[in-house]
């Protein structure tokens, strides 16, 4: 089996891999390489020059995921993938099996008993089946006259609520008159600001 060495210029890391691969990579003949593998060219170098050091003897392990081997190094004894690609493949299947265990753990709030959603609507008094964790009113007419300043607009009469319109009433007065919205509502505001000037309240 092949050694691996690290290749350091001073304490700057540059590469590693057996003699052959650090030939490939730095264009210096395996002589030339091995040579500064010896003492004596250890003790002619400065603080700053090329040095090898040696990480240990290549061996060869099977990949836990595709059973392909690969090499590693004395440092790398606890590698377990031959490639990026099993280990991605290792944590999605992890991942996968977690948030299934956390479903079957964590009930959603679908799956609950209708005797556990049902709830009493805050603006008609109404008991209905929730659909939603955060669902307050049986129908959005109720969300409607139910909502807005937190709910303090169900102290209010049913004419007085937010968002309740009365359009289609008045568009059917100003249609029995032979008129339009608009021109029955100017005679309304001409007639309350007569009434104003004139000191009487409508």
């Amino acid at each position: 089996m092949a050694k691996i060495y690290a290749l350091y210029k001073g304490d700057e890391y540059i590469t590693d891999g057996t003699l052959r691969e650090l030939s490939r990579k730095t264009g210096k003949k395996e002589a030339t390489l091995k040579f500064m593998t010896t003492p004596s060219y250890v003790s002619r170098i400065g603080d700053k020059a090329l040095r090898l050091v040696c990480l240990g003897e290549e061996s060869y392990k099977k990949c836990v995921v595709c059973g392909k081997e690969f090499c590693v190094t004395a440092l790398q004894k606890s590698r377990l993938y031959c490639s990026d690609t099993c280990k991605r493949k290792v944590k999605r299947e992890r991942d996968r099996r977690a948030a299934a265990a956390k479903r079957k753990r964590k009930p959603t709030f679908a799956s609950l008993p209708d005797s556990e959603r049902t709830r009493e609507c805050p603006a008609c008094g109404k008991m209905f089946v929730a659909e939603r964790s955060n669902q307050r009113y049986c129908s959005k007419e109720c969300s409607r006259n139910g909502g807005g300043y937190r709910g303090t607009m169900l102290d209010l009469p049913p004419q007085k609520r937010r968002y309740e319109s009365h359009i289609e009433e008045i568009n059917a007065q100003a249609r029995a008159q032979g008129k339009s919205y608009g021109q029955l509502q100017a005679e309304k505001l001409l007639a309350r600001l007569h009434a104003e000037m004139s000191g009487v309240r409508a």
